[in-house]
């Protein structure tokens, strides 16, 4: 009777741990996991496109069938063309030379201007007796050159600023020149009737003549007898 009991507590135990260990996989069946949320699709905005701008139309000036005719230009006489004006050029002063008095004639008085480095006319052609004078003095002198006039004829010695008269009346060839300008060759020949001593005159004055005095030598290869 004992084994029996054993037999029975052994299989009400056995029963009691079947059942408890079915119970207990139930409940653990029973609280699962919930399932995992289906993520939201999120939800796109649509903005409205705005409506199409109304085409601009460009309105054109209505057509018009006036015809508008503007008076022709009057005409104009035609330019006359002008001939070409050309330029003169002003020459500066240069010396002249005085033509020679007719013998017999009068006796006359010839001018010789001093000016600024220059006496104009530079060679004067006169007659025997025929008075010859310098003007516009005021820094000049005339000196005759000695050596150079004639034999028998007087030199004479001007003073600064004198507006000088000689009266001349061997003939022959007379040079001259001014004290204070020489350098600059201010000098000149008077030609007095008809010398015929003119190349024995050039060659002295070529010989004998030293420093500035010797620019006489280009006025006296200009001197032509008449």
């Amino acid at each position: 009777m004992l084994n029996n009991l054993r037999t029975l507590l052994f299989t009400a135990a056995f029963i009691f741990l079947v059942t408890a260990c079915g119970d207990d996989n139930s409940s653990s069946q029973k609280t699962a996991a919930p399932p995992a949320a289906t993520p939201a699709t999120p939800t796109e905005t649509v903005t409205p496109a705005a409506p199409p701008a109304p085409p601009v139309v460009e309105e054109s000036a209505p057509a018009t069938n006036e015809v508008v005719t503007e008076p022709a230009p009057a005409a104009q006489p035609p330019a006359m063309e002008s001939s070409p004006v050309a330029a003169t050029a002003v020459a500066p002063a240069t010396p002249v030379t005085t033509p020679p008095t007719p013998a017999g004639g009068p006796a006359q008085t010839h001018v010789i201007n001093a000016e600024a480095r220059v006496f104009n006319p530079d060679i004067v052609y006169i007659q025997p007796g025929d008075t010859v004078q310098w003007i516009n003095m005021t820094s000049h002198t005339s000196t005759s050159i000695d050596g150079l006039i004639p034999v028998g004829a007087t030199p004479w010695q001007g003073q600064l600023g004198e507006n000088l008269q000689v009266t001349l009346t061997v003939v022959g060839i007379y040079g001259y020149y001014c004290i204070p300008h020489i350098g600059f060759g201010m000098m000149g020949v008077i030609v007095v009737g008809k010398p015929a001593n003119l190349a024995e005159v050039k060659t002295n004055a070529d010989k004998n003549l030293q420093g500035p005095f010797r620019r006489i030598l280009g006025k006296l290869n200009k001197v032509v007898i008449p």
